[in-house]
């Protein structure tokens, strides 16, 4: 990327076909955070066998302990962080009517409300990016970009959503979505 910085908050990132054999490989990130010093991002559909009460004890009601917890990449797996929203919350800092909240004891909070349209997600672990690194990594190809949406986020996204995003952008990324694992196999 060339000129002045654009954060990709609120943005998809998705493997453009390159990252065979890593822990990216047909991956959808949702960014979180991006500024002039890094990044930070969630790896959208990566399911995990734990759920919210094996990652974070807390006091929280039956139904939330039970929800599974998604993998939000390889860095400090030991750390979780909650995406949030509900039809009140007009601003977040992620997207309109999405919030990031890495404070676990907000989570007693968020679970507890009575709000019936509240949406909660956790992740264990992040992907991060530091300066400079998420836009060598675009200028290499190695990324695709699409705009978010909550309805994404909280759609419980598998390994069919990276071909699915593909298929609704341009005919290049419909080929890509239908290519084999490894692209040397073409």
């Amino acid at each position: 990327m060339s000129g002045e910085f654009q954060s990709l908050r609120g943005h998809l990132l998705l493997d453009a076909g390159g990252m065979y054999g890593s822990c990216f490989h047909r991956s959808v990130i949702l960014i979180c955070r991006h500024t002039p010093e890094g990044a930070f991002g969630l790896v959208l559909n990566q399911p995990n066998e734990k759920c919210i009460d094996d990652v974070l004890p807390l006091e929280l009601p039956p139904n939330v302990k039970r929800q599974p917890v998604r993998t939000g990449g390889p860095v400090d797996e030991q750390s979780a962080h909650i995406l949030h929203s509900d039809a009140f919350m007009f601003q977040g800092n992620v997207l309109n009517n999405l919030s990031l909240v890495q404070e676990h004891s907000e989570l007693s909070d968020l679970a507890n409300s009575v709000n019936p349209d509240q949406k909660i997600e956790v992740f264990a672990g992040y992907s991060g990016w530091s300066a400079g690194q998420l836009e060598s990594e675009l200028a290499r190809n190695a990324w695709l970009i699409q705009p978010a949406t909550t309805e994404l986020v909280f759609s419980n996204p598998d390994e069919t959503t990276w071909r699915d995003t593909l298929r609704q952008m341009n005919w290049q990324q419909r080929l890509l979505a239908d290519s084999p694992d490894d692209l040397s196999w073409n």
